[in-house]
């Protein structure tokens, strides 16, 4: 039997070690709703989520991939050394003692899609990844977003310019109560849209944050926001170009 697409080699794949989609999503964080687009052939994987697959399945990734060459692979313990914290982030040590830190990036492209996602628990799955490096292993929950638009650009070393990638960790919303500077910003995830800003004030009788642009432009007033509109607020804590 030829199987032309990468959903029906992993689907084979499944049946013969006897696995369901919700098997598969306990044993590689692939969320099921992911995994059954897969099946479906109506989302093609990145290929972080094809690896993670494979490795369970047992196959070759370039075989889920292409459908060319060697199918069965053996993977060994040691094989990859990376640890993943519980919010899915991936670290791989390097021998200076420092990590490349592997997080989902949501181009400007994938804003909506993200929002209509941010209920859900696994909502990172099916997004492609970009590595960053870090001091260290961290515990919390980081994803990179691509910057829209030059309100945040001044010209000043600590801005962000339209299409900087920048690296985030999710601030608790129990902590929304104490909301302070941060040198390169803020990405609020809001229910209509994605902002990155500065937050200048916060009324908390009235549940507002007051956002603020670094670009001088008259165009760019500073506005209030319910956080009760509000999905998720990032810390950005570094940035690529």
């Amino acid at each position: 039997m030829i199987m032309h697409s990468i959903g029906e080699r992993i689907k084979q794949s499944m049946e013969n070690k006897g696995f369901t989609p919700y098997k598969l999503h306990k044993l590689t964080s692939v969320s099921q709703s992911t995994i059954g687009r897969i099946l479906k052939n109506e989302n093609e994987p990145n290929r972080s989520t094809i690896e993670a697959i494979s490795k369970v399945l047992e196959v070759n990734p370039d075989w889920i991939t292409t459908g060319e060459g060697v199918k069965a692979k053996k993977y060994t313990e040691n094989e990859e050394e990376v640890i993943k914290n519980k919010n899915g982030n991936k670290f791989q040590e390097l021998p200076n003692g420092k990590f490349i830190m592997t997080v989902p990036l949501v181009p400007v492209r994938a804003y909506a899609q993200y929002i209509s996602e941010c209920s859900e628990v696994e909502l990172i799955d099916g997004y492609n990844e970009v590595n960053f490096y870090v001091d260290k292993y961290a515990r919390g929950n980081y994803v990179a977003f691509e910057i829209k638009g030059d309100s945040m650009d001044n010209g000043g070393l600590y801005d962000n310019p339209e299409g900087c990638i920048t690296l985030c960790r999710e601030l608790s919303r129990m902590h929304w109560d104490s909301l302070r500077d941060s040198k390169y910003g803020w990405v609020i995830v809001h229910k209509d849209t994605i902002i990155c800003k500065d937050i200048v004030d916060q009324d908390l009788e009235k549940g507002t944050i007051t956002c603020h642009s670094r670009n001088k432009s008259p165009e760019y007033q500073d506005f209030k926001i319910e956080l009760n509109d509000v999905l998720q607020i990032f810390k950005v804590i570094k940035r690529t170009f």
